[in-house]
């Protein structure tokens, strides 16, 4: 990230890093990594964003310099990310990818706030099931050799290894290398993965609940995310009641692929 960058606060195990806008304004984007494991770097092509907020860039425990503090549920992370964010005034909006899309759901239904942005989030078991098989039909021989050092030797460096074996299954294949670099570059955590990997598969609840949110609900998918089904989901955000459009030219990571695209989707849809 660029050199103007500022640490906020570091609460227990919530790091915030804040972009202030280049111009004067009350709209503030949370943006949250996903993974689980991977830091605020992943989202690094979105600071594009501070053209119309100011950008908080979450990380969560053992990511991008913040301590690893042990073993926490995602309901406990949520409420920590709630706390910490409780001293921003003004418009809030939060983005979420992928896992990052749950926090940012549960964010809304608990705290309330003016709208949130899922990139490619998989909410149902239909959708984790979709990108299970996917990965398994995909995976190429790069892919099953760094999963089985990962395996063998569960560590970041093998973590960021297996990340940035994905290929075509995260990235367009324009950005393969960039996707590659983007990885292995990242600071991730794999205690954080591995801690925190199963809890998707039982937060589809998320979806009725977003039912009662009146903010704004933008689902944003990738036009050839090679990891999630496209019709799982267009499914998932009619059941959270989102208004769902795509990014065209993109996978998985679409804001490494084509950011000013997604950038320009969310000011659409937001009207700013």
């Amino acid at each position: 990230m660029s050199q103007n960058q500022k640490n906020m606060k570091v609460q227990f195990v919530i790091k915030l890093t804040n972009f202030p806008s280049i111009k004067e304004t009350d709209q503030n984007l949370i943006l949250i990594p996903g993974g689980p494991g991977l830091s605020s770097q992943s989202l690094k092509h979105l600071e594009i964003l501070k053209d119309s907020f100011n950008l908080y860039f979450v990380d969560f425990p053992g990511t991008n310099g913040n301590p690893y503090l042990g073993k926490k549920s995602f309901e406990e992370l949520s409420d920590l990310l709630i706390d910490n964010l409780k001293e921003i005034s003004g418009k809030i909006f939060v983005l979420g990818h992928s896992y990052g899309g749950f926090f940012a759901a549960d964010y809304a239904i608990q705290n309330g706030c003016d709208g949130i942005i899922c990139l490619a989030t998989p909410f149902s078991k239909n959708s984790l099931a979709g990108a299970s098989a996917n990965y398994e039909s995909k995976k190429t021989v790069e892919i099953i050799e760094a999963s089985v050092e990962w395996q063998k030797n569960p560590s970041d460096k093998t973590f960021k290894n297996w990340l940035a074996s994905y290929g075509e299954l995260y990235f367009s294949s324009q950005k393969i290398e960039a996707g590659r670099e983007l990885m292995l570059n990242d600071f991730s955590s794999a205690q954080f993965f591995i801690d925190n990997r199963t809890d998707s598969s039982r937060l589809e609840s998320l979806l009725p609940a977003l039912n009662l949110f009146t903010g704004k609900k933008l689902f944003i998918a990738g036009e050839n995310d090679g990891l999630l089904n496209r019709e799982d989901l267009i499914e998932d955000a009619r059941k959270g009641s989102f208004d769902f459009v795509t990014a065209e030219n993109t996978n998985h990571f679409m804001m490494l692929d084509q950011p000013e695209i997604v950038a320009g989707l969310i000011k659409n849809y937001l009207r700013l």
